[in-house]
């Protein structure tokens, strides 16, 4: 009887830690030129690719010797008329990785606006309300990002997060099978098979 109280105790800190990890691989592998980024993918006007173009060079002197070149030449980019969408998304992952958070939400809700048919800036914006202890508010973006673009496969895995968090075990579990045959790996796989099957033996035994 005591095996059976402390297995219930040890459980849900099993399968917390498995979560944290297995979150921070699908964020990893979200794809830049993928899902939402797909209907831009190929250029159809010179104008087109030379702007990608611009945002990657920005792109690489932000990850070089002169970082701020970098970010000012995206700013220019994104306060353009029109602004460039690429760019604004860009300057909400900079400012993640910068800690401002606030700025990060303002250039993806931006980015929503400019181009509501993208998936990527509502996956970001929804990984931010995630990590800000706001489950509800996430799911509503990760939702929304599936509408606009069914290719958007790392949605699922993160409104299962969020209803973990919200305490809906049963909505979590359909989530994660949904995600499970589109994972973009084999660890990812195997890692979400063994976060389903935690659950299902978690909700057993509870």
């Amino acid at each position: 009887m005591s095996t059976n109280a402390n297995g219930n105790k040890t459980m849900p800190l099993i399968i917390g830690g498995l979560c944290v990890v297995l979150a921070v691989l699908v964020w990893q592998v979200i794809p830049r030129s993928e899902g939402a980024y797909q209907a831009a993918s190929i250029p159809t006007t010179l104008e087109a690719g030379t702007e990608r173009d611009a945002v990657q060079e920005a792109i690489d002197q932000v990850n070089g010797p002169n970082p701020m070149a970098g970010i000012l030449a995206l700013k220019a980019l994104a306060e353009a008329e029109p602004p460039n969408v690429d760019a604004v998304i860009e300057l909400g992952r900079f400012s993640i990785q910068s800690g401002q958070f606030d700025k990060a939400r303002e250039r993806f809700a931006q980015a929503i606006d400019l181009a509501p048919e993208r998936s990527e800036p509502l996956i970001q914006l929804g990984m931010l309300e995630l990590d800000g202890g706001s489950p509800a508010e996430a799911l509503i973006h990760f939702e929304r990002a599936l509408v606009v673009d069914s290719a958007a496969h790392n949605a699922w895995f993160f409104q299962a997060q969020c209803h973990e968090r919200l305490g809906n075990p049963g909505l979590a579990l359909a989530s994660y099978k949904r995600f499970l045959p589109l994972s973009p790996d084999t660890v990812i796989e195997a890692a979400v098979q063994q976060r389903i099957d935690l659950l299902a033996q978690h909700s057993t035994n509870s």
